[in-house]
């Protein structure tokens, strides 16, 4: 357990440093002014702060006053809200207690434990048993958490101790003794996407989840985008949440979703076992996207403002010389027909999963808005060829394939997947407000390819030309 000690008086620190390490397992760091604290909360996460009231802003200043001691905790509320504040205070202020119980109280299960406490806490100084009481307590939770196993199978995760906190949190949450992990290859952004079992005692799987764990506000967009865009999808076709951790591992949180069975899979693993099969997936997403798609609006916008979208002008400007001289002036004036509604934002293979029903279900939310109708399934194709996940093509496409991307029939002949990909296109197809806005957003998704090292740019130029040569009626 680490404890975050904020106190200047140095006879009192000693005092209370003392005690706390006395308590088995408990390591106090100790820090004097606010401009430390912060410091110090910014370098390593940490289970409590013990603050004191009044502190000076920095080391060796004789600037002492409430003020400071309130900033370093509206900071630890703002930046770390899985962290439990608790306040010392040498002036036994009833009204202070009262204000911050009422104005910012927060009561939580901490420790996944099945228990509610307060998460912000006020002590006395001359009563400071009672916090070293209360240091007992945690610690022993701390401790029960803690001796829950964590496992890797897969590739390994470098995984920071607050994820380590959260995937043990779950498991402790569904009463198992060990919990393992495999990445997964969805989830390009900053937060880990890992599938998750909850084993007990005798190895067997209590729950298999599939985590999104992160920094706080991005597992928050994560939270927000699922309640209000993706549970309109049809049932079915979206994991449930069952676990949703928030507290107990300072600035970082998590989202779990229950799935069937011990065994998850993507489509870029279905289409490399079972491309038949994976022929089939692009109607079932579309089928589920049917609420979205209902919602659908149409105006008339300039292929530039599509591009926008997926690459803005500051990152086009980094890629211009991978461009190699393709001139696109002339189809970003150009203004097509679209439509719009809620989309993925960002469905390559590896977002989808399949659990033992086998089932297509969609995963990690971070992009999920309003925009294209047909950004999904052109994703969905293209990330076949552009995603480092994606399986082997054996040599398709050539160049010259790329280059005549509009045409599905030429672009996907002698793919390992063929069927998939006119499944994506047809898909595409019946959504996009007109055949330039699927030209206009291949065009965009392929210049966004220019940013990453992985991909290749060769065949993401070769796309771009072609649609700009089909959009403008210009060979370029």
């Amino acid at each position: 357990m680490r404890i975050l000690l904020v106190e200047d008086k140095p006879d009192f620190a000693a005092t209370i440093d003392k005690a706390l390490r006395a308590v088995d397992g408990c390591d106090v760091i100790w820090r004097k002014s606010k401009t430390s604290a912060l410091a110090a909360l910014a370098d390593e996460p940490f289970d409590v702060v013990l603050l004191d009231r009044r502190i000076p802003s920095e080391d060796g200043v004789l600037d002492d006053d409430v003020n400071h001691g309130w900033d370093v905790f509206q900071s630890i509320r703002e930046t770390l809200p899985g962290t439990s504040v608790w306040f010392l205070t040498g002036t036994e202020d009833a009204d202070f207690s009262a204000d911050v119980l009422n104005d910012f109280g927060r009561n939580g299960d901490i420790h996944s434990c099945g228990r509610e406490d307060s998460i912000y806490r006020v002590f006395w100084k001359r009563r400071i048993t009672d916090c070293v009481a209360a240091a007992k307590t945690f610690r022993a939770d701390v401790q029960r958490t803690e001796q829950i196993n964590l496992s890797q199978v897969g590739e390994p995760v470098n995984l920071r101790p607050e994820e380590e906190r959260l995937l043990k949190l779950f498991g402790r949450r569904h009463g198992g003794v060990s919990v393992e992990v495999r990445p997964l290859t969805g989830g390009l952004s900053g937060a880990r996407v890992l599938r998750v079992t909850v084993r007990n005692a005798a190895g067997q799987p209590i729950v298999t989840s599939i985590a999104k764990i992160g920094a706080f506000e991005e597992i928050g967009v994560e939270r927000a985008r699922y309640h209000g865009e993706i549970a309109r999808l049809i049932p079915g076709s979206i994991p449930q949440v069952t676990g949703d951790i928030t507290l107990g591992a300072s600035g970082h949180a998590g989202i779990f979703y229950g799935v069937v069975g011990s065994e998850v899979t993507d489509l870029f693993a279905k289409l490399s076992s079972d491309p038949d099969g994976g022929a089939a997936v692009p109607n079932q997403l579309r089928a589920a996207q049917v609420p979205w798609f209902a919602a659908r609006d149409g105006e008339r916008v300039r292929v530039g403002a599509i591009r926008r979208r997926l690459i803005g002008d500051v990152a086009l400007a980094s890629v211009e010389g991978d461009l190699q001289g393709i001139d696109i002036g002339a189809v970003e004036l150009l203004e097509i027909d679209v439509l719009h509604c809620v989309q993925h934002g960002d469905l390559h293979c590896a977002n989808i999963l399949f659990d033992d029903r086998g089932l297509p279900m969609f995963i990690d939310y971070p992009e999920t808005g309003r925009t294209l109708a047909s950004l999904d399934p052109i994703a969905l194709e293209l990330s076949t060829i552009f995603h480092k996940h994606a399986p082997d093509r054996g040599g398709w496409p050539s160049e010259a394939q790329a280059l005549d991307w509009q045409d599905v029939g030429a672009f996907a002949a002698g793919a390992p997947f063929e069927a998939y990909l006119r499944a994506c296109r047809d898909w595409a197809t019946a959504v996009a407000g007109s055949q330039a806005e699927i030209l206009a957003v291949g065009y965009a998704y392929s210049l966004r390819q220019l940013k990453y090292d992985d991909t290749d740019k060769n065949l993401a130029r070769a796309i771009i030309r072609g649609c700009i040569a089909t959009l403008t009626g210009v060979a370029v």
